[in-house]
Parts: structure tokens; sequence; C-alpha cells
């Protein structure tokens, strides 16, 4: 509930920039001029870029350690194996 309610004010509090910023510009980005807009559309779209560009790469931490933990999870296995042919063969002695 509360990150709904700081969700919708954030969000309240963008629009509320988009139209105090209303003066037009036209960006560009690597050598090329974007469409003409806002300079409130322009900074919340950019600001909303790259949060999603931070989301993304703090997502390869996560998916390094989870390869990490199957391949651990699969010596494991390998070794519990191991380990019961050892005791097998202990006890058959």
């Amino acid at each position: 509930m509360l990150f709904a309610v700081l969700a919708l004010a954030c969000i309240a509090l963008g629009v509320y920039f988009a139209v105090d910023n209303p003066e037009s510009i036209t960006p560009r980005f690597a050598g090329y001029d974007l469409f003409p807009g806002s300079v409130g559309f322009w900074l919340i779209g950019f600001l909303l870029i790259g949060a999603s560009l931070g989301f993304l790469v703090s997502l390869l931490p996560y998916w390094t350690e989870r390869r990490r933990v199957k391949a651990l999870e699969r010596q494991l296995l390998r070794v519990e194996r191991e380990l019961q042919t050892v005791r097998r063969q202990v006890a058959g002695e």
C-alpha cells in the first residue's frame, strides 16, 4: 500500500514538473536530433530510461550468483553420490 502511494506521488510530481516546464527542445543524442518535446517530458523520459538501465545492470550479479549456486548444487550432488558409493564399499567389506 505504501509503495502504491509513493508511486502515485512520484507520478503526480512528474506530471506537475512536465506541465510546469512547457518549453520545447530538440535534444541531440549520439549525433542525432531527437524529436522535439517539452523539457519536462525529456527529463522524465531520460530519468526512466536511466532507472531501467540501472535496474538491468544491477541484475548482473544476481544472474552470476544464480549460475554459481547451480554449479555448486551439481557439484554437491556428485560428491553425495560418491560418498554413498564409498559407504556401500566400506559396508560391503
